[in-house]
């Protein structure tokens, strides 16, 4: 009767072993190579201008102006010539590109950035506008212009070299089109999955005369894979191997050592092992990575998972940070996320372990309150406006916050005291900002005046 040795039983153990050195080397290097190439190449251009879309020329004569808009090709180049007059209040000309192909737009949301060359000559100014109309299922009926959501930026200026670029983040949902649609929370957002038309607003600064815009270009940039998606894809395929390996690990460690203590000890730590990479990786999916505070997932998961949370009374608070675009446009981006960052450490210290708060995009939070009436929430939100003034910001910043309060009702699902507070909110920043506004149970509303 044969026996073995532990050295002789462990060495398919000790191979296996070296086998991952290798797997996890040779990913390891796939890695850097594919994060090298994504930052330096991997570019992905589409081009507008040329005879790639359809292009035509507009003007407000349609809407009572006087305006004149034509359109010459010189070559490669797109001529705007519009002879401003002032008979309507915004005068203008337009440049649209209708860019649906196959009953589809362009999906635009995993590109960076679009460029502009061009050159303006004229009595006015270079100044114009740019507009994105998003075509959206629920939303948009093809035969009224109106439901196409208008993502635009306004009062662009070509610099002296004509050469202009523009980050996507940078559009923003119009306002008079909220106004005029009123669309759901859902359709509220900023939306360029399905860009059907593209338009370059000329104005000229108002002044009549010949106004000429030569377009030499119109591109838009990104990536082939955008680096979120190379992360998840990376990430998928660590935790994929991770997983193979310490699988085969198990199985191994279970023929080898299925007698032995060590070896139940040994296979229990792995388990174990792989019980927390699981849950880490299912609270990353909650979880906002620049604030730490929950996202929207996040808030989705504890409505569905907490019994308690939506317990009537329950009140919900929106926030909005006060001119955040100015503090990115004038401090950069790394300000912006520094002042987020303690933004939501300042709000998450102010409430209690049972509220939860949501990053709910960009400059945007949502506190969720249980067993809280909408004149508990006001209070909540008038204290959290308080100590926001007491906060010391980065580079001698004032940070101040809009605040809108509204209270869930009985049968009333969630969106609905979500939109309320949204309101509220609006509310508040159409009343001069750092103020908390809230909408009260019997319908009256209250509005509690900045400091």
């Amino acid at each position: 009767m044969s026996t073995s040795t532990p050295e002789s039983s462990l060495q398919p153990l000790v191979r296996l072993l070296d086998h991952a050195r290798h797997v996890f080397g040779g990913l390891l290097v796939v890695t850097i190579v594919l994060f090298c190439w994504q930052h330096f190449g991997m570019e992905k251009v589409v081009e507008l201008t040329g005879d790639h879309f359809p292009v035509n020329i507009e003007d407000d004569r349609g809407g009572g102006g006087a305006s004149v808009g034509t359109l010459e090709r010189k070559g490669h180049d797109l001529i705007v010539h519009c002879r401003i007059a002032r008979k309507s209040e915004w005068p203008y000309c337009k440049l649209t590109f209708d860019l649906t192909k196959g009953g589809r737009g362009i999906d635009m949301s995993r590109l960076d950035y679009l460029t502009i060359d061009g050159k303006y000559a004229g009595p006015g100014t270079s100044r114009f506008g740019l507009v994105l109309a998003d075509a959206e299922d629920g939303l948009t009926k093809l035969d009224q212009w109106q439901t196409y959501k208008i993502n635009q930026i306004d009062a662009l200026d070509l610099p002296p070299n004509g050469r202009l670029l523009v980050p996507m983040k940078w559009f923003g949902v119009a306002q008079w089109w909220k106004d005029m649609v009123k669309p759901t929370m859902e359709h509220s957002a900023v939306g360029l999955d399905n860009v059907a038309r593209a338009e370059l607003m000329l104005s000229g600064g108002g002044k009549e005369g010949e106004h000429v815009f030569t377009l030499h270009s119109l591109r838009l940039h990104g990536k082939v894979i955008s680096r979120d998606a190379l992360l998840m894809g990376l990430v998928a395929a660590w935790v994929l191997c991770v997983v193979v390996w310490l699988t085969i690990l198990t199985l191994s460690l279970r023929t080898q050592l299925k007698d032995s203590k060590a070896a139940i000890a040994l296979l229990s730590e792995v388990n174990k092992a792989l019980e927390l990479e699981a849950r880490d990786l299912a609270g990353q999916a909650h979880i906002d990575p620049l604030t730490g505070v929950l996202n929207r997932q996040g808030l989705r998961a504890a409505l569905m998972s907490t019994s308690n949370l939506m317990s009537d009374p329950m009140a919900v608070i929106f926030i909005d940070i006060d001119h955040f675009k100015c503090i990115n446009d004038t401090h950069g981006h790394d300000v912006g996320d520094d002042v987020l960052r303690k933004f939501a450490n300042v709000i998450a210290a102010g409430i209690r372990s049972s509220d939860r708060l949501v990053r709910w995009g960009g400059e945007e939070f949502l506190i969720v309150c249980p067993m809280t009436n909408v004149y508990q929430g006001q209070i909540l939100a008038e204290n959290l406006r308080h100590a926001l003034h007491r906060q010391t910001w980065p580079v001698g910043l004032g940070v101040t916050a809009s605040f809108g309060v509204a209270q869930h009702h009985e049968r009333d699902e969630v969106g609905v005291v979500i939109k309320h507070a949204d309101e509220e909110l609006y509310r508040a920043k159409q009343g001069g900002r750092d103020r908390v506004c809230a909408h009260t149970p019997m319908g009256m509303v209250v509005t509690a005046e900045a400091a």
